[in-house]
């Protein structure tokens, strides 16, 4: 049996939720609400903080392996699995989004999707996002893995996925682990080599994105573009 004060505590969590969505939901109430449907006969409010307090924020308990929220005490593995489920249903609603999208012409939209791609990864990723004429996305693709601190890339096999792709732009990305902000030179001198390389193609590279920590910056906006 569940407690009635328990079972009061749901529906009314739920009945805000229902009515007016997440925006005014703490952090532990949002984790709250999700474990409700996947641990049903007990409060869940104290695992919620107890994940908070390990991971720091909502992001990091979502970024966590599954083994690390294992460690938690009240949490077991099909609720730990439960958790890594949400995060990639918003990666595949976001990937969804941008193939939907009639232009990648805000760079909001690639930053979002990127968050959820690339944050919380402890190595070194490199991908693109590769569009039609319009600037419609054709396909979203992680191309080269490395270590905590380096990618190794190949402009080769980035030009050759894009011509296999019959791509007219592309937009590159990669992460900084280490959570370093700043584009260094060998990431400007790539994305200049990037450049010249799709130019003689009739390609576009149409931005360079960075994401270190919980931010994602656009080589564009922040005035790292070569020249």
């Amino acid at each position: 049996m569940v407690d009635e004060s328990v079972k009061g505590h749901r529906a009314r969590l739920k009945q805000r939720f229902f009515g007016h969505g997440l925006a005014a939901f703490h952090a532990y109430e949002v984790l709250e609400l999700l474990l409700m449907y996947v641990i049903p006969r007990q409060d869940v409010k104290p695992i919620a903080k107890r994940l908070l307090l390990e991971f720091g924020t909502l992001a990091g308990v979502l970024d966590a392996q599954v083994q690390d929220l294992q460690t938690v005490s009240g949490l077991g593995l099909e609720s730990a699995q439960f958790l890594k489920l949400m995060k990639a249903t918003h990666l595949r609603y976001l990937e969804a989004e941008l193939a939907e999208k009639p232009k990648l012409d805000s760079p909001e939209v690639v930053k979002n999707w990127l968050r959820l791609k690339l944050q919380g990864q402890n190595i070194e990723y490199f991908g693109a996002l590769f569009t039609d004429q319009q600037n419609r996305c054709i396909s979203s693709e992680i191309l080269f893995e490395g270590t905590v601190d380096r990618a190794v890339v190949y402009p080769r096999s980035l030009i050759k996925r894009a011509l296999a792709l019959d791509a007219k732009g592309m937009i590159v990305f990669h992460n900084h682990p280490a959570g370093t902000a700043k584009a260094s030179e060998q990431d400007i001198a790539l994305t200049k080599q990037l450049i010249q390389a799709c130019a003689t193609l009739d390609i576009k590279l149409l931005d360079h994105f960075l994401l270190a920590g919980k931010e994602v910056l656009s080589f564009q906006e922040q005035g790292w573009w070569p020249r």
